[in-house]
């Protein structure tokens, strides 16, 4: 009998799986599957950071970024449940603009 007839008769299964399999298992699985695919950006959100490039651009922390969210001094654009930064609105922070919006 293989796992596949003894699950579909409601057996209950315990598998144990040594590391090294499991990271070769991995390492297959990673070979063959397609990379993510990335949503585009939409026209007319204009062009936008990620939190990552936003936090290096500027020198802060994700705390920050937040905080200034939360403030309305750099308002993020949400777009495919990740947060964006418009360029426009960190240049003006860059330039020493008080307020990017």
């Amino acid at each position: 009998m293989d796992l596949k007839q003894l699950s579909e008769l409601g057996g209950e299964v315990n598998v144990t799986v040594r590391l090294e399999d499991l990271r070769q298992w991995h390492k297959e699985l990673t070979a063959v599957a397609s990379p993510p695919s990335v949503m585009p950006v939409p026209q007319h959100a204009g062009e936008l950071y990620t939190r990552k490039q936003t936090i290096a651009l500027l020198g802060v922390d994700s705390s920050t970024l937040w905080r200034w969210a939360k403030s309305g001094y750099l308002v993020p654009v949400e777009y495919g449940g990740q947060r964006r930064y418009r360029v426009a609105d960190v240049q003006r922070i860059l330039n020493g603009d008080s307020y990017a919006r």
